[in-house]
């Protein structure tokens, strides 16, 4: 699925898939070199009204802020909120009230002017407030700008709460090709992590019988592609490479949007980036930015994977597995003493429906035991780890998760119980239904 555009609107082809739950969103996305001056032109076609405000940090609003104010003041009635931090904005209660508290009931629409967090924080404003918003991105950096979700931190909880999509999103590539090399990285590391994301889905289809949408298994493969195959351009950040990179994350998000869930693009190397980020905020530590603790955790489940599907001679007996975590009580001590309380108990009373029965059970093991042949093959797309090092090699990016802070025994943790943030199906579950989960992440560990 190559994108395709009419005057920098990116044209999002309808499915043709069958699935009857998938909603079409009416985003209108504009990329290309210099849209920045038409930034008023495109917002008043899509939405009306003249009173607006211009959620930003404080370090874009030093880089452009005089720029984008004095484009937007001309057509609008404009005002600028910046919430204020102590280091990086973070999508906390703080700045969230801040900016719930700064903006006028009268007012029109908003607008984003940033990447991840300001834009979650603005759609949970607007959707709040009841009044649309437009997103004017400064960074490839991450897959949500189209999203209708926005993760968000209840003290060292990253809660997902329900958004909306802009109406208006607004991708100047002069713009975007200025934001950090880790930026960049952060934006491809959240590609990649689509493999994945895409892996999980597919093997959820064979053993719990998951819906699998063609049409958004399209979307991912594509944006895979892009990276891929613009990969020296992303490195040597042209506008060819920027603009590649962007529309594989645009893509991602459109498949989110379309399936109403972030099940096409979003799986255990997921989990594992929010497990280190809470984790890493508990601590009162710096944690890596949600892109780049997505590649790295890429690389893992890929190892992982590899040794899963690797195995031979699998049998399933009842009286060697380890069920353990199939007690509820068992799971819910080791849940809090690996999350602490807030955020445990929060995932356990979140994932009602685990732990499955050992019924359950034993019957997802003897599924995968059962069909391993065919899971292999389906699973026959996903890279080697090196192949994806090398990637990351181009683009002078970490290859381990202590080069980016993170340490052994928060990596072992991540592996073995990053699974259980929410109930999504993934291969370290079906690992554990296995009894052989320690066993391979000692052995890649």
């Amino acid at each position: 699925m190559k994108p395709e555009y009419i005057n920098n609107k990116l044209i999002i082809p309808k499915p043709e898939c069958g699935c009857d739950y998938h909603i079409m969103p009416e985003t209108n996305l504009y990329i290309g070199d210099g849209l920045i001056k038409k930034a008023p032109e495109y917002i008043k076609e899509h939405i009306k009204g003249s009173k607006c405000v211009l959620v930003t940090d404080d370090n874009l609003y030093g880089l452009f802020g005089k720029k984008i104010t004095g484009i937007l003041s001309q057509e609008f009635d404009l005002s600028v909120c910046i919430p204020p931090s102590k280091g990086a904005l973070k999508p906390n209660t703080d700045a969230l009230g801040y900016i719930m508290m700064e903006v006028e009931l009268d007012t029109d629409f908003l607008i984003a002017f940033g990447s991840g967090t300001i834009n979650d924080l603005t759609r949970y404003a607007a959707a709040n407030m009841g009044v649309p918003f437009a997103s004017i991105g400064t960074a490839a950096s991450m897959d949500g700008y189209v999203s209708v979700i926005s993760p968000m931190l209840k003290g060292n909880l990253k809660i997902n709460k329900p958004a909306g999509y802009p109406v208006v999103g607004i991708y100047d590539l002069e713009i975007i090709r200025t934001a950090p090399a880790e930026m960049v990285f952060a934006g491809f590391g959240d590609v990649i992590g689509k493999y994945i994301a895409k892996a999980d889905w597919i093997l959820g289809s064979y053993i719990i019988d998951e819906h699998v949408c063609p049409y958004c298994i399209e979307l991912v493969d594509s944006a895979l592609d892009l990276c891929e195959s613009n990969l020296v351009e992303i490195q040597n950040r042209t506008s060819k490479g920027i603009k590649a990179l962007l529309e594989a994350l645009l893509l991602t998000g459109l498949a989110m949007l379309v399936n109403t869930n972030s099940r096409p693009a979003a799986s255990n190397e997921h989990n594992m980036g929010h497990y280190w980020e809470m984790m890493k905020l508990a601590q009162g530590k710096t944690h890596p930015s949600h892109g780049e603790a997505v590649g790295i955790a890429t690389l893992y489940c890929l190892d992982f994977y590899k040794k899963l599907l690797a195995m031979e001679n699998l049998s399933i007996e009842s009286g060697n597995l380890p069920w353990d975590t199939y007690n509820p009580d068992i799971r819910e001590k080791i849940i809090l003493e690996k999350y602490g309380l807030i955020v445990g108990r929060s995932i356990i009373d979140g994932n009602p429906g685990e732990p499955v029965s050992k019924d359950e059970r034993l019957r997802r093991a003897n599924v995968f035991v059962a069909k391993l042949s065919e899971i292999r093959s389906a699973l026959s797309f996903l890279p080697s780890r090196s192949k994806i090092e090398s990637y990351y090699i181009k683009l002078q990016a970490p290859l381990s998760a202590e080069s980016i802070g993170i340490e052994h025994n928060l990596l072992k943790d991540a592996l073995l119980y990053a699974k259980d943030y929410r109930d999504r199906y993934n291969v370290f579950k079906t690992a554990e239904e296995l009894g052989v989960l320690e066993t391979i992440v000692d052995s890649i560990i």
